[in-house]
């Protein structure tokens, strides 16, 4: 949602996260001027890296693929010989095994026996000839594509943990490219040339030696310090005339506007901030929007490596962790020599069983869970921590993106208001889309002369970026 008004005043960026740093970033490079507040007294938001001793870990599984070429070079810019291509692996648990995520056809074969590999095969070839059923749902997707047999352990079950719905009740945007190699030609391949593995297999990417929040650290340490305010809750925002003319934080500080507002927020709590100068209908339509959180628990181990991987996936839904990481896996900087960690992710939504568990006891909880999958021995675990990561996933429900647009179209009406990231758009996307979109907005403020930079329209509609096929990205 961009508007090119030719206002004199400083962009004022709420929240500092990937999304609200982007911006800054982006407008300081270009001389507009900005001033960005944050409600926590760190910058960075999903984008952190964190230290214990000599272990570093980021909040999340985290890595940066080279899906844009001109945002690729932008991030080396900032990071130079930090920035390191890594190749790992990442696997999938199921059935009391760890097989290749995305699987390898042979592999999966190998594991599940010829007589499931050729139940599998059998509906993948059904899936091909029958009429697809109308794709209204994430579980139509899956199976249109996969057939329940291998849709289920290894895209349906995973999704309906993350997300905290059953798929038939999960718009089919949460999809991903993971599996887009896995075909009926991929299984001859394989059979026929055991040793070849098809391209969705690659594990590369890119990943800072000190782990993923030295991107941000970095945009930070390029901004003006004055610039940059921490620990500014925001309580309310005062609109008048079609506009919003000052923002109140908490202890009764309240900051003017004279320029454009980019929110980063999470969409919910724009709606509320804004109150009665929103359409009925808008704020209606927020209460059907709802946010999925991550309790990160960090285990360090007296060992030296627990796995090759990058990744490992819990689908099963017995076990409460979703994905776990080994941060020594992505650069050696993250771990000493003669230990490793794992990082634990919990997914939650507020006020049920899991988001009101003692952190000591959701410990307790994980590390007995890595034990029964193999991975730990609990007499290795030195040490744990545990951080929130509130707000981490915007769940796409089915009619999610009708409640998106009324919230939208009641934001029509006040002139001077933009949004941007994962939580502004309720649009689950990556730090290269974070990026992309703050630059394309920056390019579409006026100069002084009132035009806007030529290179970019608006901020794309309906383009494919990152892992999703289809972006509902904002109209202008």
């Amino acid at each position: 949602m961009v508007r090119r008004d030719d206002e004199g005043g400083p962009l004022t960026i709420l929240g500092g996260g990937p999304a609200g740093l982007a911006v800054a970033h982006y407008a300081h490079r270009a001389g507009v001027s900005f001033a960005l507040y944050e409600r926590t007294a760190e910058l960075g938001g999903l984008c952190r890296t964190f230290q214990h001793g000599a272990h570093r870990y980021d909040a999340g599984a985290h890595r940066f693929h080279d899906r844009d070429a001109e945002v690729t070079l932008d991030v080396r810019l900032l990071l130079g010989a930090e920035l390191a291509s890594v190749s790992a692996p990442s696997q999938i648990f199921n059935r009391g095994r760890f097989l290749d995520f995305p699987p390898s056809t042979l592999g999966w074969l190998l594991a599940q026996g010829f007589g499931e590999a050729a139940r599998v095969a059998a509906e993948l070839v059904r899936t091909r000839w029958r009429r697809p059923r109308p794709e209204r749902s994430f579980e139509d997707y899956a199976t249109n594509r996969y057939g329940r047999r291998l849709g289920k352990p290894l895209l349906l079950d995973y999704s309906e943990k993350l997300w905290g719905l059953p798929a038939a009740e999960l718009a089919p945007d949460v999809a991903t490219r993971r599996l887009s190699g896995l075909t009926l030609a991929s299984l001859a391949v394989e059979l026929l040339r055991p040793h070849r593995r098809t391209a969705h297999l690659d594990g590369a990417f890119l990943y800072p030696r000190t782990g993923y929040g030295a991107i941000a650290d970095r945009i930070v340490a390029g901004l003006p310090a004055a610039d940059l305010h921490t620990g500014h809750e925001v309580t309310g925002l005062a609109c008048d005339g079609g506009r919003v003319r000052s923002v109140d934080f908490a202890g009764a500080r309240s900051v003017p506007i004279t320029g454009r507002l980019v929110s980063t927020l999470p969409l919910t709590v724009l709606v509320r901030l804004l109150g009665d100068a929103l359409p009925v209908t808008a704020r209606r339509a927020a209460v059907h929007l709802r946010f999925r959180h991550v309790r990160i628990v960090f285990l360090r181990l007296a060992r030296a490596r627990c796995t090759p991987n990058a990744t490992i996936y819990l689908p099963d839904p017995r076990l409460c962790v979703s994905r776990i990481s080994e941060p020594k896996n992505r650069s050696a900087a993250m771990a000493p020599a003669d230990e490793t960690s794992l990082v634990a992710e919990v997914p939650c939504s507020s006020g049920d069983a899991i988001s009101v568990l003692d952190d000591g006891v959701l410990a307790n909880r994980v590390v007995g869970e890595l034990a029964e999958v193999g991975l730990i021995d609990p007499q290795e675990v030195v040490e744990w921590r545990h951080h929130l990561l509130p707000n981490a996933y915007p769940v796409c429900a089915i009619d999610y993106a009708d409640s998106v647009r009324a919230i939208r179209d009641g934001l029509r009406a006040i002139a001077n208001v933009d949004l941007l990231g994962r939580g502004g758009l309720f649009w689950y996307s990556h730090l290269h889309d974070q990026l992309r979109l703050a630059k394309d907005y920056i390019r579409s403020i006026p100069d002084g002369a009132g035009r806007s930079t030529p290179t970019t329209e608006h901020v794309a509609t309906h383009r494919e970026i990152g892992e999703q096929a289809v972006v509902r990205a904002p109209t202008p």
